[in-house]
């Protein structure tokens, strides 16, 4: 008997058009484009760390914004004028300085030290954040979570170690990169619903290049051709990577997504053991055991304490 009948006019099998269209869960999109952008994050380091070690991190710094400001450029070309409307402009620029001071202490650590010690290290920008939040935004912050952001420190102490006789001022530079960083993010909760998140990666862009652009005549080296790839992926790289982790907060909670921060430092260790040839010391993977555990004990009470409010 035909599986064709008169309730089934359009022809189409009985079971193949009674099967159930699959539902993508909206959290697992946003986890899955938050861990890749995470992903290309570590490969525009990658690209950095290699261009660093041939020209000035001036120039490097300067290409990953102008070829981000190119991107944004070709793919919304209609709306370049849109792009700049915003409120709380003076905050806007701030927060975008901040961005571009926390990419050169980054680039330069990069060219100096091991890429796990450097994504290691940034992980305390959490950590501060808990205490800025408390400080710059008046919220209240438990013992415990204090006690936490303590320990993490600890961990810096433990990667870093300053007694040693190879320390230097350099050395700190991770430190400074993920205190900008932190101060980025506590701004860009003051100007929450100010600008559409396109309009703040436009900012983070253009300021950025503009300010990169500053030291530029003093330093730069006419790229090789091939390196002229390299410049172009920082950009494409570190552009495609803000999108995707906008789209991810838009489709996820931010409680939901925080913790796979720390997967970064997985593809860190491997592109670092792969690519550069530095091996992690067990110093600092115990340090960096230490600072992802305390930001992970910090992203747990946070999401306690949400649910309770």
């Amino acid at each position: 008997m035909s599986e064709i009948t008169l309730n089934n006019p359009d022809g189409v099998p009985a079971l193949a058009k009674a099967a159930p269209r699959r539902i993508v869960d909206p959290t697992l999109q946003g986890i899955g484009m938050y861990c890749l952008a995470l992903v290309l994050f570590v490969g525009m380091g990658v690209t950095a760390k290699s261009l660093a070690a041939i020209y000035p991190v001036e120039q490097v710094i300067w290409g990953r914004y102008f070829f981000h400001v190119l991107l944004i450029v070709l793919l919304f070309p209609t709306r370049i004028l849109s792009l700049f409307k915003t409120q709380k402009l003076g905050l806007q620029i701030s927060r975008s300085v901040l961005v571009f001071m926390a990419t050169a202490f980054g680039f330069t650590s990069l060219s100096m030290m091991p890429m796990a010690e450097v994504s290691a290290i940034s992980y305390v920008a959490p950590l501060m954040v808990t205490v800025l939040s408390v400080v710059i935004l008046k919220e209240k912050v438990g013992p415990r979570r204090l006690g936490a952001v303590l320990v993490g420190f600890v961990g810096v102490f433990v990667i870093l170690r300053p007694d040693q006789a190879n320390f230097s001022a350099w050395s700190l530079l991770p430190l400074a990169m993920a205190a900008c960083y932190a101060s980025f993010m506590i701004m860009t909760r003051m100007i929450r619903g100010a600008a559409p998140p396109i309009n703040s990666l436009f900012y983070t862009a253009i300021v950025g290049a503009v300010v990169a652009t500053i030291p530029l005549p003093f330093v730069w080296q006419t790229p090789e051709p091939l390196h002229w790839i390299g410049f172009a992926a920082m950009g494409l790289i570190g552009g495609t990577g803000h999108f995707l982790m906008i789209r991810a907060f838009e489709r996820a909670e931010a409680s939901a997504i925080a913790p796979f921060i720390y997967t970064e430092l997985i593809w860190a260790i491997a592109a670092g053991i792969l690519i550069f040839g530095d091996m992690p010391t067990m110093t600092m993977l115990i340090g960096a055991g230490v600072i992802v555990s305390s930001g992970g004990y910090v992203l747990y009470r946070e999401r306690k304490v949400a649910q309770k409010a």
